[in-house]
């Protein structure tokens, strides 16, 4: 048992006046790696993690970039929904289409030579309407007249739809690395409190004689504020998380705080999140170095690790996704003591995607 379920089981020793009463405590279980694609077979180039949104029953796939189709040799700009069971989740192929055809730029990035919009983590909102936590990347030509990739950059943004998600509007960028040279990642997301707050790759930017270190930070936002605006194609403005207060605009030069301490490595956050209600905390996944990590949280901010959920050498291991096929959510940003993490391994040159999943299990153990 690692310190993190230790501590936590202290937490549950209430002590009276010469009274100690044991009460029933939880530990997470993992299931076999399974296989569900191999390279041959997947439908789609892996390039974000799936989002989830359960229609009529079913259960439907969304991923952005990437769809393979028979009548298409494109690989990239194109956004797809897919359905299909536990095993065969991408089975049914229900639509896709370009960026352009997808995406209503709402006015961003016209002066951008190249820029790509990925959806990475999707919430059903309560009227019925969709809002996707996005990742963009932004490229220039240079003096020749080609894209320069090594001045790229990078925005997690909103977008918002009203037709199931056929179709989307841009509504603008939410969060930017203190650099924003640097990956920023994202999709995942938690509701605590009434805010939604929101996970990325920040950096503290270089300094003489030494390198720009990526570290893991989290940004927020009103809920309320956060749909009210989006349903008017707009954004409210976030905040980053740093030293206990939530005062750093989320669009300014400064970093947040490292809140992923307890994953030692080059930590990513190409990953998902989620409420479990069997433990009663906040699940986030992190990758580095060929390995997928699981970490709780209570609040969404002090995270401690959990369990090592995959590892494999030459790879990568991002774009994880919890799916819960019965669980209290549509959209799975809340699973229950039951549910899964689907996850590609990849080559390190993104060419190469093989899908496995494993079951996560919440059982109660006494102390």
């Amino acid at each position: 048992m690692n310190t993190s379920r230790i501590l936590r089981l202290i937490s549950l020793i209430v002590t009276g006046i010469g009274v100690c009463q044991i009460l029933p405590a939880s530990d997470i279980k993992l299931g076999e790696l399974e296989l569900i694609y191999t390279e041959d077979e997947i439908p789609i180039r892996y390039d974000g993690s799936l989002s989830t949104l359960m229609i009529d029953g079913e259960m439907h796939f969304f991923h952005s970039f990437g769809c393979r189709l028979e009548t298409t040799m494109n690989r990239r700009s194109r956004h797809s929904w897919h359905k299909g069971t536990p095993m065969d989740p991408l089975q049914h192929h229900v639509s896709s289409t370009t960026d352009k055809e997808f995406w209503d730029y709402n006015g961003f990035y016209e002066d951008v030579d190249e820029k790509g919009i990925w959806i990475l983590g999707m919430y059903a909102c309560p009227n019925g309407d969709l809002l996707g936590i996005t990742h963009a990347e932004l490229n220039m030509k240079n003096e020749a007249g080609r894209i320069d990739r090594k001045n790229q950059r990078f925005a997690i943004g909103l977008g918002y739809s009203t037709d199931g998600g056929a179709s989307w509007t841009y509504c603008g960028e939410i969060v930017r690395p203190a650099d924003d040279r640097q990956n920023i990642g994202g999709g995942a997301f938690v509701i605590h409190e009434g805010y939604l707050q929101v996970y990325y790759n920040d950096v503290i930017p270089a300094k003489r004689g030494l390198p720009r270190k990526r570290i893991q930070c989290v940004a927020r936002a009103k809920l309320d504020a956060v749909l009210e605006a989006a349903a008017r194609s707009k954004v409210t403005t976030w905040h980053k998380y740093s030293d206990g207060q939530w005062n750093i605009p989320g669009l300014s030069g400064s970093p947040g705080e490292d809140i992923v301490q307890a994953v030692p490595g080059e930590d990513d956050l190409h990953s998902d999140a989620a409420f479990c209600t069997a433990l009663e905390r906040y699940l986030l996944t992190v990758q580095g170095r060929g390995k997928l990590h699981l970490l709780s949280s209570s609040d969404g901010v002090d995270w401690v690790h959990e369990t090592q959920v995959d590892q494999v050498d030459g790879k990568i291991v991002p774009y994880s996704s919890f799916v819960d096929w019965d669980g209290p959510s549509i959209d799975c940003h809340t699973v229950d003591g039951d549910f899964y993490l689907y996850f590609p391994r990849k080559a390190s040159d993104h060419n190469i995607d093989y899908l496995y999943r494993r079951k996560v299990t919440i059982e109660k153990i006494q102390i």
